[in-house]
């Protein structure tokens, strides 16, 4: 077995005291408890991003085991029983933490001890459960106006529902950001920011809030991945040159992005398998039939890891415009230059090969669109 030992220098040693609150302790301790599991092997695991590293490992006795080492700053991290899929994910902070789980379900396991992860789980058993509470009627009102996606809502009825997500959406930005604010000298702060606006909130928000964040936390490990994030939004924000890119389509025939110079493309993110990508896909035929006999043009990059699948789709769907992939799904290596977070995620390109605008959808893709062929 090796200890979970973390060398990165001064700078995270003083961040480790900064923004733990147990800083006076050398080292974490995990004493774990599954009663009822004998024996067998349970595995501590670090996650960065979409890729996981076993740090330590320990035999089970009597349903007891442990770890003990050290991290330079908090860090998410899986406690996972050799042989299930999913682990309980964590904080580890240098604390000394009691883990009970049963069995069959480890990734339920309860903690005491784990000030930093408590903290961060703070946000999602108060704030966010507030959002979730008003959220769901609102769903299940539309869901019965509208027989399930079967009946289309009538204006008064859409104009409704949107009026009551557009309430929501500023109760939960505000409750967000004055979580952020009040831990803004915690790694919590950053979390959230991370987990609920990198990915769902404006770029505009990310940088606002990301200011917030003490010098500290900007430095930590999560602050330095969204300050990546920012820097690549600045990249593909509207008015920059749209990142060049190649691809091959479902015929193995490369396409670039350069081809496209001289048009209005949209560059369209998305994959077989997303559902708000198929329900979107009519609206996007609407606006090729509209508008490509004059000048417009849709380049569909998918983040599907089957060929077979991929090419199913958009026979179903009926996109008649050109088609590419790496088949590499979340890695597909256009939508990381794009920094592509979620699908469908689309980029509108003018003929000079700058961002016109992002993520066009439904009425807007067809105002923004009308707004352009109307000068020409």
């Amino acid at each position: 077995m090796k200890n979970t030992i973390l060398k990165s220098g001064l700078a995270a040693l003083t961040l480790a005291a900064a923004i733990t609150s147990c800083s006076k302790q050398e080292g974490f301790t995990i004493n774990g408890n599954i009663p009822g599991q004998k024996d067998g092997m349970i595995y501590l695991e670090f996650l960065d991003g979409d890729q996981t590293v076993v740090k330590d490992s320990a035999k089970i006795v009597d349903g007891k085991f442990s770890f003990a080492g050290k991290v330079e700053e908090p860090l998410r991290y899986s406690i996972k029983l050799k042989g299930q899929e999913y682990g309980k994910v964590f904080i580890l902070a240098n604390e000394t933490i009691e883990f009970t789980a049963h069995k069959d379900s480890v990734y339920m396991a309860k903690l005491s001890g784990a000030i930093q992860d408590s903290i961060y789980g703070s946000f999602y058993k108060n704030e966010f459960k507030k959002v979730q509470n008003i959220a769901g009627p609102i769903y299940k009102l539309s869901d019965s106006l509208s027989q399930n996606g079967k009946v289309k809502l009538s204006p008064e009825q859409q104009k409704d529902i949107d009026k009551r997500f557009a309430d929501l959406q500023v109760l939960a930005d505000d409750l967000t950001f004055k979580f952020i604010k009040s831990h803004k000298d915690q790694l919590a702060g950053a979390l959230v920011l991370d987990d609920r606006l990198v990915t769902y909130g404006t770029p505009e928000q990310v940088t606002e809030y990301f200011a917030v964040l003490t010098p500290e936390v900007q430095g930590s490990y999560f602050g330095k991945k969204i300050k990546e994030g920012i820097e690549l939004n600045n990249k593909t924000a509207v008015g920059v040159a749209a990142p060049q890119f190649s691809q091959t389509d479902v015929n193995g025939k490369v396409v670039k992005l350069s081809d496209y110079k001289g048009k209005y493309v949209l560059v369209d993110f998305w994959a077989s398998w997303c559902g708000p990508c198929r329900k979107e896909n009519p609206n996007v035929v609407l606006a090729y039939k509209t508008y490509h006999d004059k000048g417009f043009d849709v380049l569909g990059v998918s983040l599907d890891d089957k060929k077979n699948l991929w090419e199913k789709a958009i026979e179903k769907d009926g996109l008649t415009w050109t088609h590419v992939s790496d088949l590499k799904g979340w890695k597909n290596e256009a939508a990381v230059l794009y920094g592509v977070k979620l699908v469908p995620t689309n980029y509108l390109i003018g003929p000079d090969g700058k961002i016109v605008a992002k993520n066009l959808r439904e009425a807007e893709l067809q105002s923004k669109l009308k707004e352009i062929f109307s000068k020409s």
